[in-house]
């Protein structure tokens, strides 16, 4: 079997599975990649000559294809791959054989990734996710990055789209099952790439808070905002600003609301006779004991961990 892998630099490899490095560049390179891209089709010679020489009133286009297309067979038909007959031609029309023995990562990741996309996620099941996981492991870097002809770059835009869109897909599935460390490594996955995406940055806020690290969620927003400014020259929208808000006044909120239930504790405990501890100073005078009621102290205790959490979450939005 013949491995042709076009994500990242193109690369051939043996039936053995070992990499090959063949010398194959130039318009030979971009014709096995347009037609590996169409594995199943079979195009026309002006098609190709369009495609790959654009320009049209270039005489020695004809004779750049013959010689690039012979290159190509020549390349693939000779050791070490061996595939004679890999690619076809019939009245004009060329393409790579359907029946040869050839594996496609393009292939592979469009077979694993397509149909998931296309349902909704609470319908996918777990031979779901591993398909989808398994289709981002392919995505090795983008699609052909050395080459910058028009339907390279399409190409390359689609496959990147459909891979980011594969994560994305994942990050929901983790955030219904809860599964917040994975959701969190799927979404800075899509930010490496795509570090502009608004929606993920929020998306990464509120999986934080959910996993209870909200001083990561805050910083994620400073993050957010810094690059927004520095790219774009513009603010969060409204939605972020919001969403960051609620997530630093809970950290003030879950103060106040400790505090206040440690009020209501001591009032209710005013009913009752409580046990009294006696506590002795150290070095102190006699007589200098501290009468206390033990649910008191760990109330205060608790009150004073909250407030200690509600200055370290804004303090750390400030020195961001």
């Amino acid at each position: 079997m013949l491995r042709i892998s076009l994500f990242g630099s193109m690369a051939l490899a043996t039936d053995h599975g070992s990499a090959v490095e063949v010398p194959v560049a130039g318009r030979s390179a971009s014709l096995l990649a347009y037609l590996a891209l169409g594995h199943g089709r079979s195009f026309s010679r002006s098609e190709l000559l369009a495609s790959l020489w654009p320009d049209p009133g270039a005489s020695a286009s004809t004779g750049s294809f013959n010689t690039a297309l012979w290159r190509l067979r020549r390349l693939l038909e000779t050791p070490p791959l061996g595939h004679a007959g890999l690619i076809t031609s019939d009245r004009g029309a060329i393409a790579l054989c359907p029946q040869a023995d050839v594996w496609l990562d393009v292939a592979e990741f469009d077979q694993l990734v397509a149909p998931r996309l296309m349902r909704a996620p609470e319908r996918l099941t777990d031979e779901d996710i591993d398909a989808l996981e398994r289709g981002v492991r392919l995505y090795k870097a983008d699609l052909l990055i050395e080459l910058t002809d028009d339907w390279a770059l399409r190409a390359r835009e689609r496959y990147r789209r459909n891979f980011l869109n594969a994560l994305y897909r994942l990050m929901q599935l983790a955030t219904i099952r809860r599964q917040y460390a994975d959701g969190i490594l799927h979404a800075q996955r899509i930010l490496d790439h795509d570090p502009l995406r608004e929606d993920v940055h929020r998306d990464l806020m509120q999986m934080f808070v959910a996993s209870g690290q909200r001083a990561l969620a805050l910083r994620q927003f400073e993050h957010c905002r810094e690059l927004l400014r520095r790219e774009l020259a513009i603010q969060p929208m409204r939605e972020t600003q919001a969403l960051y808000r609620q997530i630093a006044d809970s950290a003030v909120g879950l103060h106040r609301e400790t505090a206040f239930a440690a009020g209501q504790r001591r009032r209710a405990s005013d009913l009752v006779t409580p046990e009294l501890h006696v506590i002795n100073v150290p070095n102190g005078s006699p007589g200098s004991e501290i009468v206390a009621q033990p649910l008191d102290l760990l109330h205060c205790a608790r009150a004073h961990l909250a407030a200690a959490d509600a200055q370290l979450q804004l303090g750390l939005q400030l020195l961001a």
